[in-house]
């Protein structure tokens, strides 16, 4: 469905609006019901709600019919996830889980073995999975930072190593590892691999971080697998990953969007409500400015996140412009909550409201993806090519 203009097609507006109505009615009212201490959604009521979204039809939209989900595009996906992250536990999936889980998304490439034995039973099950890419030697160049190897061994590979910040893995069925085949090929040497939860060698030990989800180290001490667990072919590792790039930056770029309106929302009617010193705080110019500068901030990180989207839907390169997406929308959600708890005082600063949870998930949401500084660079080197690696010609 093409992006036409600054009018969402009314087919998908009426789907925003149905999802918007799904959250405010249902997922928002199921939080309220639970201690603020909580990480996530409980998994007895996240399965009610589950239920109720795949009886909606809302069931893992932007997987591929094929594999039993919804096959919306890259910009239909988009405009959803920012009405699906407007509720507290939006960190780090939007919705939380309540809409399905879809697979680490290189499995679309995967064998018809690997479908079947992982994509499907993780679209109609919502299986859990991680994807271990990052290492203590660094993160945003992994091309040059991976040392977990996976050596053939007959019909098996060995891998050997250390993953760091990988979401997930204390829990997951299986994930998706990306270690090098051939140490001599740079990135061309650096394949993906599916390893199972639980395989005997592989340790996990939980990193405690700001957000409220923790991330996890995982070592792999001689973990075999099977060596029809590598997906595509050796030394494909790192261009499969490259391919979902964009989609994974737009996420999170739509998802501070809406974080960032839901936010404003809350203030909003604080402020209209709100006197002190016998006035309201609506009528405080402090207060006026920072709102209207937040509305400002949201609407041009919306359509830089939607412009992007349509390129992808395209088959353009988008990545430089999800880059900037990715950029503007999570430093924008950031200050935006930021500003909106100011504004609430102490009120901003509790468990009663989600604005704490969200100032903590969009911190490490600057990071994630791609930290922002990588993301002025690479804005930088398409721009400026060559000479901003120092070339001069």
């Amino acid at each position: 469905m093409p992006f036409q203009g600054f009018d969402l097609p009314e087919d998908l507006k009426m789907l925003s609006d149905t999802i918007a109505e799904f959250v405010r009615g249902e997922i928002v009212p199921a939080e309220s019901a639970v201690s603020g201490d909580e990480r996530a959604i409980p998994a007895e009521q996240l399965a009610v709600l589950q239920k109720k979204a795949r009886d909606a039809g809302f069931w893992c939209l932007e997987a591929p019919k094929e594999f039993g989900g919804g096959g919306l595009s890259t910009f239909e996906g988009t405009v959803l996830t920012e009405q699906m992250a407007k509720h507290r536990y939006s960190f780090p999936s939007p919705g939380g889980g309540v809409f399905g889980i879809e697979p680490p998304v290189v499995l679309y490439k995967g064998s018809p073995h690997q479908i079947e034995k992982y994509v499907v039973p993780t679209i109609e099950n919502s299986w859990s999975a991680f994807t271990a890419i990052s290492e203590p030697t660094g993160g945003s160049d992994p091309a040059r930072a991976i040392r977990t190897t996976a050596t053939r061994d007959g019909d098996t590979y060995r891998i050997n190593g250390r993953k760091l910040w990988t979401t997930g893995a204390d829990s997951a069925r299986y994930g998706i590892v990306y270690a090098r085949t051939d140490r001599a090929a740079g990135r061309k040497g650096i394949s993906a691999l599916i390893v199972d939860g639980g395989t005997p060698g592989m340790n996990v030990t939980g990193v405690p971080v700001l957000r409220d989800h923790w991330t996890t180290e995982v070592r792999f001490d001689d973990v075999v697998v099977p060596a029809e667990n590598l997906v595509g072919e050796e030394g494909q590792g790192f261009g499969l990953a490259q391919q979902w790039l964009v989609r994974g930056r737009l996420r999170y770029a739509a998802q501070a969007v809406g974080v960032a309106e839901e936010a404003v929302r809350i203030a909003t009617e604080w402020a209209k409500s709100r006197e002190t010193f016998g006035a309201l705080l609506a009528t405080r110019q402090a207060v006026q400015f920072a709102i209207a500068d937040a509305r400002v901030r949201i609407n041009a990180a919306r359509h830089l996140t939607w412009e992007a989207a349509w390129e992808a839907d395209q088959g353009r390169d988008a990545r430089t412009k999800a880059s900037i997406a990715k950029l503007y929308g999570t430093e924008t959600g950031f200050a935006v909550v930021d500003a909106m708890m100011q504004i609430l005082g102490g009120m901003g600063m509790t468990k009663d409201l989600p604005l704490e949870h969200w100032f903590r998930g969009l911190r490490v949401a600057r990071v994630v993806e791609g930290p922002s500084e990588i993301h002025r660079f690479l804005i930088a080197r398409d721009i400026l090519g060559g000479a901003a690696l120092g070339r001069t010609s």
